[in-house]
């Protein structure tokens, strides 16, 4: 994401959207009643034209809209809104219209509201960098998968074959793997190479482009697939590495979440006990599923625990982690203290 202009008075902003996490991020900063301005094509409402009319031309519009709803599909590159026409042409106003965004867009917004946690998501999403690319291998498949903000993207599941049942000393074909990682990899993100064993290597060996070999960084894991992705980022390995990706903090903040249930330890979920709490001031951290933060009961209990000096963390819900949180009907925290 980069901020091209906020002018706070206005509650405007114009941002330009740079990759697929950004339109996750989007999707939960952009609230109902906010106002979205874009472009799109409608056909001419010139009736006084009947040779127009009758071929239904399409002309281009500049439109905000009133946000009603809006859908970011996971792992699509497009966030659709949609909502009544507000700011255009005359003739277009009060009807429905939807706008599309992706990736090299630039959105302008008109918010309800600006508060300083807005802006500083902004920030963060804008100093926050887009993906790593990780292949977790063993002996009989390797698994592809970008890191993303809101979550784990698996590419590809490549069963391993031999290059010769017959021969002894028969080794690994990694052709398709290097194929992928070819398809996928650019020199901006890091390569995580992780699994248990000599695998890791005995890969690593085959790759003959040298800008690929020094992009990579292994790590050894008891596992290999997505568990042994998850299981990477959860060990706090990677932490130095992988500190400006969400998901990493995320993981390690639910897996705390889990440890102090676990052991009967300084925990609290659900929007009840969880708000007690927080009135309390005993929320040290709160965990809230990114669905539920536009919900006003919830939003009150981010706002009782930031006020009371706690720390909010909007977990994704596109990841196993956000799904288990989910469970715990979508809030959750770990305490200062509980009675």
């Amino acid at each position: 994401m980069k901020i091209e202009e906020i002018r706070e008075d206005e509650k405007y902003l114009r941002l330009l959207i740079t990759n697929i996490d950004d339109l996750w991020f989007l999707s939960n900063f952009i609230e109902k009643d906010d106002i979205v301005l874009g472009t799109t094509f409608r056909k001419s409402e010139d009736r006084s034209d009947s040779i127009r009319s009758k071929k239904g031309e399409r002309i281009r519009i500049e439109v905000g809209i009133e946000v009603e709803d809006l859908e970011f599909q996971e792992f699509t590159d497009r966030l659709r809104i949609r909502g009544k026409i507000k700011i255009g042409p005359e003739e277009y106003i009060g009807h429905y219209q939807s706008l599309n965004f992706s990736p090299g867009d630039e959105i302008e917004i008109i918010k309800k509201e600006i508060s300083k946690k807005m802006i500083e998501e902004l920030e963060r999403s804008e100093k926050r960098s887009s993906q790593a690319l990780f292949i977790s291998i063993d002996d009989e498949s390797a698994t592809l998968a970008l890191l993303r903000d809101y979550g784990i993207q698996v590419l590809a599941e490549i069963r391993l074959s031999r290059q010769s049942k017959e021969m002894e000393g028969e080794e690994t074909n990694y052709d398709e793997v290097i194929k992928k990682v070819l398809q996928y990899w650019n020199e901006n993100i890091p390569i995580f190479v992780i699994g248990p064993g000599f695998f890791k290597e005995n890969f690593i060996k085959r790759i003959e482009d040298q800008r690929i070999k020094k992009s990579i960084i292994t790590l050894d894991t008891s596992y290999a697939g997505e568990k042994g992705i998850y299981e990477a980022l959860r060990s706090g390995a990677l932490e130095k590495i992988m500190k400006d990706f969400r998901v990493g903090e995320e993981v390690k903040l639910v897996s705390l979440f889990l440890e102090e249930i676990g052991k009967e330890g300084k925990y609290a979920y659900g929007i009840e006990e969880t708000k007690k709490y927080a009135e309390m001031g005993a929320v040290d951290t709160l965990l809230i599923l990114d669905t539920k933060i536009k919900d006003d009961d919830f939003r009150r209990v981010m706002n009782i625990v930031e006020e009371n000096g706690g720390s909010v963390k909007i977990i994704s819900s596109h990841h196993e982690y956000g799904k288990i949180l989910k469970n715990f009907g979508g809030i959750g925290a770990i305490l200062r203290y509980k009675v």
